[in-house]
């Protein structure tokens, strides 16, 4: 963008949203080194393991089930409320995973997990939760703090790649892992400030989207929870109303809705993410649904992941369309003027929990 772009770019984005996204692959490798030996002991070692999470906290464990949920027999259960599933039980094992460490829901979730007896680990920047954990003798991962929770994806999601790696559940090297991260942070810099504008594909996805709303579509396979995230990250970084939803499901219900009136949808705009393995049904499901929309909506786009097909590129590929999606939403939060660190009205129904609590 050149210096005096920059300057005006940084003047609405004051806190640096965008570096934090640029950062997402030194994140995943600082992460992976720092939970180490990071594990727990399970009684059983074929139960299910719940990650508890609210936010942008869960995220990463919805990324976590995606991504190993071709070669694993562990399910990955994410619980985002109050409680554990009914399911669970001492012999099920629990993650809690809360940013701040003050997160009411999965403190909550902590609780109901020492009352069954669970064998428990904690990842946490500090807070209630790091200093519970810490005096109950549970072990805690504790991240580096001082961000939003969803820019601290990295931090969030690769520990629990290691525990998953270090149960023996979905291994990982080191080796897999710095490769991903460089080819993750070259891609990242493809859609930096610095980068040439034209060949942005992130702020030219923005410049579409502008005046939008996004309709995030994916299969229900590796890119399944990031639809999800792409959702999630129009609305708290770019303040923009934003949907998602999967094949094939979405096949047999939401494509009726576009035959609503036309001053309903012109102001939507489809974005198809696309997975070299995507099941071969979703996929014609997905070339015929994108040729039925197009012409009725205010835009669309078909991305693909970035990676090579198989087991050695899926973390890539996941990757790739993380960085990607959060850039759009940081650049789309600028092209309305808007910082995309604030997220006001969520603090603002916090703020009246606390008030009411007394």
């Amino acid at each position: 963008m050149g210096t005096e772009n920059s300057a005006r770019y940084y003047h609405i984005d004051q806190d640096h949203m965008i570096d934090h996204v640029i950062g997402i692959p030194d994140q995943i490798n600082a992460a992976w080194r720092m939970a180490g030996d990071f594990a727990f002991s399970r009684t059983v070692p074929g139960a299910p393991i719940v990650v508890c999470g609210m936010g942008g906290s869960a995220i990463g464990a919805i990324l976590l089930r995606d991504l190993i949920a071709r070669d694993s027999t562990i399910p990955i259960h994410v619980a985002r409320g109050y409680a554990l599933p009914t399911f669970a039980d001492r012999d099920t094992a629990v993650v809690c995973v809360s940013y701040s460490g003050n997160t009411e829901e999965t403190l909550e979730s902590f609780h109901h997990a020492q009352l069954l007896g669970c064998p428990l680990a904690v990842i946490t920047s500090g807070g209630r939760l790091g200093t519970e954990a810490a005096a109950a003798r549970v072990p805690v991962l504790t991240v580096p703090g001082g961000m939003p929770p969803r820019a601290a994806i990295g931090y969030l999601f690769a520990p629990l790649l290691r525990l998953v790696s270090n149960l023996g559940i979905y291994s990982v090297t080191d080796d897999e892992v710095g490769s991903t991260v460089r080819k993750t942070r070259r891609l990242a810099r493809r859609y930096s400030l610095d980068a040439e504008q034209t060949g942005n594909a992130a702020l030219q996805l923005a410049k579409k989207l502008y005046g939008k709303i996004p309709l995030i579509y994916s299969g229900g396979g590796l890119l399944g929870g990031l639809g999800y995230r792409w959702k999630c990250q129009f609305n708290e970084n770019s303040k923009s109303m934003a949907f998602s939803n999967i094949f094939p499901e979405l096949g047999h219900n939401e494509v009726t809705g576009w035959e609503c009136p036309e001053k309903m949808r012109e102001d939507l705009f489809v974005i198809m993410l696309r997975d070299i393995e995507d099941h071969p049904r979703v996929q014609k499901r997905m070339d015929v649904t994108y040729s039925m929309l197009e012409p009725l909506t205010g835009g669309a786009v078909m991305i693909d992941s970035v990676g090579v097909q198989g087991r050695e590129g899926r973390f890539q590929r996941l990757l790739s369309i993380l960085v990607l999606g959060d850039l759009a939403s940081v650049y789309l939060a600028v092209e309305y003027g808007k910082d995309p660190t604030p997220i006001e009205h969520i603090e603002a129904i916090k703020k009246y929990l606390r008030t009411e609590d007394g």
